[in-house]
């Protein structure tokens, strides 16, 4: 059975991969074109001239999004130069070892048959290479101190770009995990830290401030009426209402604070070491930011207010505790009117 797809982003990756691999090759070949004209070797000259043309083929095919087709393009230049360069000059030339940059290339990009036949040729192809180098020696021998010249600098250059073309995936890898935590750990439409996030934030805050016998505190913020808003103009314009919140909520905190949207359009907000009284103006200045906003939606001026719940950490308080302490100064928030702020 075949394995699933590429995903567009695995395509881009390995896209990428190929293109550095083309990229070297052609180098190479073009060291190759100097070397054997400089030996009076005009037939693998020519070769490799005509190695250069597949690279440029293989690039275009690259540019076309044809990934598949251009790896195999790729493989059917590597095998046949391997073979020819190989008899000409030799098992001791070292051009077998270009067929190791092109074994991941397939396994990558290509089915498991076409792996599988693919392996099975390669072997059967440095078979047929052995048993015919013992039995005629090289077509076009060259001096053998040109021929340990010629082994070592292909064995260089598969050391070299197995080296830069790991680096490259290593980055790339890395690049990944920075990806798949930034989805763990924020919201995908405001940007903010997601409530995952914010109960780690939580423990770790409560600890050190345990510690340093300081003070944590947690508020909620409650847009209102967003329902009726989201109702009227869409979900559309709620989303945009949503990102413009998040936007003035963090103009309002500091660096050290973590804020997130808790769920709809309920925030949640850490401060640590900030008592109640600082806490109190932090979620002022919040309220006072949602009041002026004015997002532009299809012509339509929208206009949003926003309740708030605060709470201080008590010494034996878990999460759990601190917000339903906060909630229950946001309903208080709810039923003095809305659009202000409450602590208990």
């Amino acid at each position: 059975m075949d394995r699933r797809p590429l995903s567009s982003e695995a395509k881009g990756i390995l896209a990428a991969f190929v293109g550095r691999i083309v990229l070297y090759a052609a180098l190479i070949h073009g060291v190759y074109v100097l070397f054997f004209w400089a030996v009076g070797a005009p037939l693998l000259v020519w070769v490799n001239l005509g190695s250069l043309l597949v690279f440029a083929a293989v690039r275009y095919l690259l540019r076309l999004r044809r990934l598949r087709l251009a790896v195999t393009l790729l493989w059917l230049e590597n095998l046949p130069f391997v073979a020819f360069g190989t008899l000409m000059l030799g098992w001791n030339s070292g051009f077998h070892y270009a067929l190791v940059l092109i074994v991941p290339l397939v396994a990558l990009t290509g089915s498991r048959r076409q792996v599988a036949g693919f392996t099975s040729l390669l072997l059967l192809l440095l078979l047929a290479l052995e048993v015919l180098q013992r039995e005629i020696g090289p077509l076009a021998p060259i001096p053998a101190s040109q021929l340990i010249l010629l082994n070592w600098f292909n064995l260089a250059i598969l050391v070299l770009v197995l080296s830069v073309l790991t680096t490259l995936f290593r980055r790339k890898i890395a690049d990944a995990e920075r990806s798949l935590l930034a989805l763990a750990t924020a919201d995908p439409l405001t940007g903010l830290h997601n409530r995952h996030y914010f109960e780690k934030a939580w423990s770790l805050a409560w600890a050190q401030q345990r510690r340093a016998k300081g003070t944590l505190c947690l508020l909620m913020v409650d847009l209102d009426h967003f329902k009726q808003l989201n109702d009227t103009h869409g979900h559309q314009a709620g989303d945009r209402m949503l990102i413009e919140c998040g936007r003035i909520f963090g103009e309002a905190v500091r660096d050290i604070d973590t804020l997130a949207r808790w769920g709809g359009e309920e925030f949640a907000l850490l401060l640590p070491g900030a008592n109640l009284s600082q806490s109190m103006v932090v979620a002022e200045r919040m309220r006072v930011g949602i009041e002026a906003l004015v997002v532009i939606h299809q012509g339509t001026e929208l206009r949003c207010t926003a309740s708030v719940g605060l709470t201080e950490m008590l010494p034996a308080d878990t999460l759990d505790q601190m917000i339903m302490r906060a909630d229950q100064a946001l309903y208080t928030s709810k039923m003095a009117g809305r659009n202000c702020v409450h602590s208990v």
